[in-house]
């Protein structure tokens, strides 16, 4: 894992709680211990989400966020209207706002990985390049690498 500023999606703390899929669960488990609170940033909808979780999943992943400690960041308006051009695209349906909101605040804060485990929404090379394009439309010349876990430990 090379040094590079982090942003940590909700579906990666999601695979930490027991019954996840054994390979990406492993692989969640090994990045987010070799991420540091300088590398590591999350937003309040990441809180959010997780907050949402049944009790029993939730508790190991504030256990986890509480050992990594990643910087928190808070959506800025220009964030919210990312977003929504995301939305008004196609790129994503608007019950999906908040997947397009972490893609934003990635965005926004020039992370240099988003890294993710939402394959439907967020992480893959289709939605990668939309992005791209949408941002571009936008003024936004950077875009973040989004990889899985499992990409960014064989970086």
């Amino acid at each position: 894992m090379t040094e590079r500023i982090y942003y940590v999606e909700t579906s990666v703390w999601g695979m930490l709680p027991k019954g996840q899929p054994r390979e990406m669960r492993r692989a969640s488990l090994e990045f987010l211990h070799r991420l540091t609170s300088q590398s590591g940033f999350v937003s309040s909808v990441v809180l959010k989400e997780i907050m949402a979780a049944k009790e029993v999943d939730r508790s190991q992943m504030v256990e986890s966020l509480e050992r990594v400690r990643p910087t928190l960041l808070e959506p800025m308006p220009n964030a919210e209207e990312l977003a929504q051009h995301y939305i008004d695209c196609g790129i994503l349906p608007p019950k999906k706002r908040d997947d397009a909101l972490h893609v934003a605040i990635a965005t926004i804060e020039e992370m240099d990985v988003l890294v993710s485990w939402n394959h439907r929404h967020i992480a893959n090379v289709r939605k990668t390049e939309q992005y791209r394009g949408a941002n571009l439309l936008r003024g936004y010349s950077h875009t973040p690498l989004i990889l899985t876990p499992l990409e960014v430990l064989h970086e």
